[in-house]
């Protein structure tokens, strides 16, 4: 059996973070994630959080109100507690610029958002074991 990861996925739209829960419940039920609307919430859990029971990993939506994955990006790789955190950004659009500057913020990753369920658990199954 894999090791059991924490994700924490962070996007808005709400039928993609219902794709998502679909995937772990029926392919990966073995992890935990949790889904969080924007990055500040994020940020503002993670304030609460006890060093022990960090995320294992962290999935950004670069396009979000409030605080955007750059914005939110930035925030956990200036923390001393969170920067070790791997985070990979997640978006429909495939921008150089912005790949660039995820990858200059710290990102471990950077992937076009899978449009249905199978590419999604392709893409979420990798994810949990790396």
């Amino acid at each position: 059996m894999a090791h059991s990861r924490i994700v924490y996925l962070v996007d808005d739209n709400a039928d993609y973070r219902f794709l998502v829960q679909q995937v772990f419940t029926l392919f990966l039920p073995e992890h935990q994630v949790h889904f969080f609307a924007d990055g500040s919430q994020l940020v503002e859990r993670m304030d609460a959080l006890p060093k022990v029971s960090r995320p294992d990993l962290i999935v950004l939506d670069m396009d979000m109100p409030q605080l955007n994955g750059l914005q939110t990006l930035f925030l956990l790789k200036q923390n001393p507690d969170w920067k070790a955190i791997p985070v990979v950004m997640m978006t429909n659009r495939d921008q150089m610029e912005i790949r660039r500057k995820s990858h200059q913020l710290g990102a471990n990753a950077f992937l076009l958002k899978p449009l249905n369920l199978l590419e999604m658990r392709n893409v979420m199954t990798q994810l949990c074991a790396y």
